[in-house]
């Protein structure tokens, strides 16, 4: 079956992302995506760099509270402590594989745009890689998309990048009054 509309078309087109893998290159000063690593769809490798790794990183506090009717609808000052209970909620059911020794790039695409857009409670994720041809797409449930940003959030620590201890830190300071 092709598909009729221009939207369809380019989702029939576009790579379709199962699986990924991460691996975090301090010689790069990169983290390397794999899509595909373990399944039977073909491989697609995408280089992530500081820059676009913390701008996601720091865009994911305002997409979960506007995508979780859950989140949204606690008072503000408790946004960020139920947004982190659910990244850690889902970092724990986290089903990974160690890599037998480092993973290497079959090609060197620098990933220049992900897009995230919501809708019936999934999230799709566009990859680009220069042009404004998306190169592949993903689509996750609000724990998988948990589990993705914890793997980034993991890689820019262990890259030395600046982050914070939690993903989902509250900006708000408690101050005790004596």
């Amino acid at each position: 079956m092709f598909p009729v509309n221009a939207a369809d078309y380019w989702d029939f087109l576009m790579l379709k992302i199962g699986t990924f893998t991460f691996n975090y290159d301090s010689v790069e000063d990169r983290i390397l995506l794999v899509g595909n690593l373990h399944n039977e769809s073909p491989r697609i490798d995408f280089w992530l760099t500081r820059k676009l790794v913390l701008r996601l990183l720091s865009a994911a506090p305002e997409l979960i509270e506007k995508t979780s009717s859950e989140i949204a609808d606690v008072p503000q000052q408790h946004r960020a402590q139920l947004a982190q209970f659910h990244h850690e909620n889902a970092r724990q059911t986290l089903q990974g594989m160690q890599e037998d020794g480092a993973l290497v790039a079959t090609t060197h695409d620098l990933l220049s745009r992900l897009d995230i857009s919501h809708r019936d409670g999934m999230y799709r994720l566009t990859f680009f890689t220069g042009s404004d041809d998306p190169v592949a797409v993903s689509t996750l449930r609000y724990d998988e998309l948990h589990q993705v940003l914890h793997l980034l959030h993991q890689g820019a620590k262990a890259l030395d990048w600046g982050v914070a201890p939690a993903l989902f830190e509250s900006s708000q300071h408690s101050q005790t009054l004596q």
